[in-house]
């Protein structure tokens, strides 16, 4: 909570070693900031923990992924927080994702960090060996506090809209509780110039042989322009540029150029969109590819399997995240025509001469199969049998209810039941390569149209070598919008997009040429071998304009009279 921000006791990390820069969890309570400051190990472990504060989203609400809260998906458990999401029970006082503390807290830390490291040169250690390579690592540490700051900024505005915005350490609760609300524009014109003052003073790498401590899971330059091309692309789209202002369209266009022509950034796609039983071939659980731009690292885990495994596998609970039908569709045919199942059960792709009716997941694009699990595709050497009756199918218990499990971000290459159990790492991404390019494509549309270079900028992430889907070409604006909304859905599933692309771009609004549905669909396939499939409704949905927006929380609407009443977002 803001008025947390007086500091009286404060928790840090303490770290000892140094190949790993957030692989250390040994906490000390401490009441005077001295006693942390005026320590090396004591100042990073401060910052360790700002940067342990950094969202992701392996079943970051009531244990299902925000994915359930959009058309990606539903969550089995009923009862979960997530399902408050999808049937309007969530309110100031009941709101399933509730980070505006976690958020602000990191904020002030940050202000606090940056108010006590300010001129210090840690004298009493300038006779240890290791003094001038510890200084070096301690030069880094501002400009890292203050992408952290810009990024918790920049997840609250997208949450909440305008936002308070404290100014340095407050020291009065009076004062806390008076801050008003900063309009949208106005934060992101901070984290904006935030980013523009700092990425210059970090390194591309700390990896690089040049740098000091060669960490991982650090803020890099590449992290910094990309959290700027995002807020950016954010503030320009239609919930927060109602005017259709297309300068802000060509300021995110500008920061996605800026990136991708950049001559010393080295990112690249990798091999393999996902491959669940080898990391190393593609971005996700893999901190050495080279599309990773920065990472939430989890520790070594099998948590995030056991839930999401197929019921029926040995060990799986039923905690499961299952795409939807509505995902599904979205995925078009290897020779680029889109799929639809009838009203009568059948399939077709109007056009393609690759679709085959009697086998309608095959010959599609490619990020369906290492996405989604689907029946009569092999996982961990077994044929899913997600049919009514199958092995993995209803009505056993806690049985997938779209038809569908989850393959993204689940690790295939570890076991969860028995004396074999293992753990591994888990890794979120929070920005990649393919995301600016759908960024630039997206911008570019938006400010000057269909241009080359706009159409140039989608067709990079659909035709590399790893999916390989079909040129687009001859495109009008509205039809390369829908191609841009349909290839940021597929491409960036799971990832923690989709739920907030349907708010930013609007996709609830009657009158909307893409409007999305409130609905979630999955199938029912019935049959053994040769099988009848019929398109269900999941989940009756129900939604307000108002969620465009989270409500303020209602403590906080209690403490500060900024906030409430008038102040507190519409419909709320």
């Amino acid at each position: 909570m803001i008025r947390n921000i007086i500091i009286s006791i404060l928790l840090v990390t303490a770290i000892t070693g140094c190949d790993d820069f957030l692989d250390y969890s040994e906490h000390t309570f401490y009441d005077n900031s001295e006693d942390i400051f005026s320590h090396f190990g004591r100042t990073r472990g401060f910052l360790t923990d700002i940067y342990n504060r950094l969202p992701d989203d392996y079943s970051s609400v009531g244990d299902a992924m925000r994915s359930a809260a959009s058309d990606e998906a539903e969550y089995v458990k009923q009862g979960s927080a997530i399902h408050n999401f999808n049937n309007g029970q969530w309110s100031s006082s009941n709101a399933p994702d509730n980070n505006w503390s976690n958020f602000y807290a990191g904020i002030r830390s940050v202000n606090l960090f940056l108010d006590q490291i300010e001129g210090r040169t840690f004298d009493d250690y300038k006779y240890n060996e290791d003094y001038e390579d510890e200084m070096a690592r301690f030069s880094m540490f501002p400009y890292e506090a203050r992408f952290l700051r810009a990024f918790f900024y920049f997840e609250l505005a997208k949450r909440y809209g305008d936002i308070p915005m404290p100014q340095g350490v407050v020291n009065d609760v009076g004062e806390v509780n008076s801050i008003p609300r900063s309009d949208f524009e106005d934060v992101i014109t901070f984290i904006v110039s935030e980013c523009d003052a700092i990425k210059d003073e970090l390194p591309l790498t700390w990896a690089a042989e040049n740098v000091v401590y060669q960490e991982t899971g650090r803020v890099t330059r590449g992290a910094v322009q990309a959290l700027k091309v995002r807020a950016l692309l954010y503030a320009a789209s239609p919930l927060h540029n109602m005017s259709n202002d297309l300068s802000k369209w060509e300021a995110a266009a500008s920061a996605a150029n800026e990136f991708l022509t950049n001559p010393d950034f080295s990112y690249d796609f990798d091999s393999q969109y996902y491959n669940s039983s080898n990391m190393a071939a593609g971005v996700f659980n893999n901190r050495a590819s080279s599309e990773l731009i920065y990472e939430r690292r989890q520790g070594s885990s099998n948590g995030f399997e056991k839930g999401n495994y197929p019921m029926g596998f040995e060990g799986a609970n039923g905690n499961a995240t299952c795409p939807s039908q509505n995902l599904v569709d979205a995925y078009q045919t290897t020779d680029g025509y889109d799929v639809v199942l009838g009203e009568d059960g059948t399939w077709s792709a109007e056009g393609s001469v690759d679709f085959d009716p009697a086998n309608p997941y095959d010959n599609r694009d490619p990020r369906l199969l290492q996405s989604v699990i689907v029946n009569g595709k092999s996982w961990k050497g077994t044929t899913v049998e997600t049919f009514t009756g199958g092995a993995h199918g209803l009505p056993m218990a806690d049985a997938t209810p779209t038809g569908y499990y989850l393959k993204k971000y689940v690790r295939e290459d570890l076991e969860i039941f028995g004396s074999n159990a293992s753990e591994k790492e888990h890794m979120w991404v929070i920005f990649r390569k393919a995301e600016i390019y759908l960024s630039m494509a997206e911008a570019l549309n938006e400010a000057y149209g269909p241009t080359a270079d706009a159409i140039a900028a989608l067709n990079v992430v659909r035709t590399r070598p790893a999916v390989n889907m079909p040129e687009l070409s001859g495109l009008t604006q509205e039809e390369l919008r829908s191609a841009i909304i349909r290839e940021r859905q597929v491409e960036l599933a799971f990832e923690d997009h989709r739920f907030w692309d349907l708010r930013r771009w609007r996709l609830f609004d009657n009158g909307n040429p893409n409007k999305v549905t409130e609905d979630v669909y999955g199938i029912k396939i019935t049959g053994d071998g040769t099988f009848t499939y019929e398109k269900v409704l999941v989940d009756n949905r129900i939604w307000d304009d108002k969620m465009y927006l989270y409500p303020i929380p209602y403590n906080e609407t209690q403490l500060n009279p900024n906030l409430g009443g008038e102040n507190q977002n519409p419909g709320w």
